[in-house]
């Protein structure tokens, strides 16, 4: 899990002053130690990405904090009874890693294919994928009710392609490096499918991998009742998805199908 952020604040150094005239400056100070690592390249990878998030999260905090730690506890709770390094069991070797970074009330996942480029990502790796995301939002919507006055809905997003690891210089030995965080498109692209999928729902892109591989997922991610969708994307334009959404609650609830994205 990446510890980005979990500064200690240090009280600033007390400044030397220039009395005499003989130049001499106040000593530089740092209120973020930790964010003196430099990065110094970025590692090209490809895998799959995924985020999830909590609809409306902020509000519900604001206007109830203690029901909505229980809720955000929930859907950690959930996350972690479908999803971890073992959500990708199709190859025999253990070729992914997985990276986990909390953002709030949601979540990326990132699953590496270390020494596979991107046509080793399998379509049953994909669409287990797919389906584990559709059984997080299920399990989420029946149990929420034991954590909120109202049942409280998530998008999941789903995107395959390639991203930049961010490393930087390990001070103690300057031969080893560290990462915590990654950029790149696909990044990108899976937390605009996360928008899209609101309310209850999993949208999946794979537009990267080769037609013959496209072609068997589309089969697949179909027979578990995804649908053929077309979004325009900001920056990207018109582009081909697959969508789910859960019926049963969109029914029960009275949600929208459909949520636009104020980025698109």
């Amino acid at each position: 899990m990446s510890n980005f952020g979990q500064t200690t604040l240090v009280p600033p150094a007390k400044s030397r002053v220039d009395l005499n005239g003989d130049g001499e400056k106040p000593a530089p100070v740092s209120k973020f130690p930790t964010l003196e690592d430099e990065y110094i390249k970025a590692e090209l990878h490809n895998g799959i990405v995924m985020f999830a998030d909590i609809r409306d999260f902020s509000s519900y905090m604001d206007a109830n904090s203690d029901y909505a730690i229980s809720l955000l506890a929930c859907f950690r709770r959930v996350l972690s009874q479908h999803l971890s390094a073992e959500s990708l069991k199709a190859n025999a070797k253990d070729r992914y890693t997985t990276f986990a970074k909390e953002l709030g009330d949601g979540l990326m996942l990132i699953w590496i294919a270390e020494q596979g480029s991107i046509t080793d990502i399998t379509v049953d790796e994909i669409t287990g994928l797919a389906c584990v995301g559709q059984e997080v939002v299920k399990n989420f919507y029946e149990v929420s009710a034991d954590f909120a006055p109202e049942k409280y809905n998530v998008g999941i997003g789903i995107a395959i392609g390639s991203f930049q690891r961010l490393l930087y210089r390990d001070k103690t030995n300057p031969n080893f490096f560290r990462y915590r965080d990654y950029c790149g498109g696909t990044i990108n692209m899976a937390a605009r499918l996360e928008s899209l999928s609101r309310p209850n729902g999993v949208t999946v892109s794979f537009n990267a991998l080769p037609l013959n591989k496209k072609t068997e997922i589309e089969a697949a991610l179909k027979a578990n009742d995804f649908n053929e969708v077309v979004h325009e994307i900001r920056g990207i334009g018109k582009t081909r998805l697959f969508q789910w959404k859960f019926a049963e609650a969109i029914e029960a609830e009275g949600l929208p199908t459909d949520v636009p994205d104020p980025r698109h």
